[in-house]
Order: structure tokens, then sequence, then C-alpha cells
């Protein structure tokens, strides 16, 4: 299936591979040599779950998958809305100074 891609990491300097499984003792970590990203799956059916955005295994790990645990999702999708309103926000403020801008001579 992996065609030799994945590299299981089991032991890793700051145990984030530990401390992971103990957020949930299904998910395993594993190197992919072709994208060069560590990746969380499924002990139950090889799924990814995530893949993670560092490269190196550290406490950032830890919170990430944390973080973007599926029963996160509602939270998740709110920070999204924010940050996207928020974007918008500035985005049509930046849009009316220039227009602004443009009016004055």
């Amino acid at each position: 299936m992996n065609n030799g891609r994945l590299i299981a990491v089991e032991n890793d300097l700051f145990s984030v591979a530990d401390r992971i499984k103990s957020i949930d003792d299904k998910y395993k970590i594993y190197y992919n040599g072709e994208s060069r990203k560590f990746e969380v799956r499924s002990a139950d059916d090889n799924s990814l779950q995530v893949v993670l955005p560092f490269d190196r295994l550290d406490s950032r790990a830890v919170d990430y998958v944390r973080k973007t645990r599926i029963e996160r999702i509602d939270e998740l999708l709110e920070e999204i809305e924010k940050a996207n309103a928020s974007a918008e926000k500035r985005a049509v403020e930046e849009a009316a100074k220039k227009a602004l801008d443009g009016l004055r001579i």
C-alpha cells in the first residue's frame, strides 16, 4: 500500500510519538519519505488523520494533533469563520482607503 515510502516513528528524542499516542491510542506517526512530511495515521485502517506542517517532531506536533482532532470541528470552523470575516473586513477597509485616496486631488 505505501510502497515503502512510510517509515514508522516509534521512538523519538522528545517522546512525541508517545505523547500523540496518549491523545488517541490508535494514532501512529510515520515519516513519508516521498513528501518528506510527518503523518499521523489510524492504526485501525492506516487512514491518514493529519499531515504535520513541521519538519521535525516536537511539542508543536502534539499541540497541532490536539487542535485538529475531529471532536473540535465546530471550534475549528468557528475559528476559520472569524479569520475569514476579519480578513474580509481588512480587505474592504483597504479598498475603501485606496478609493478615498484616489479621489483626493
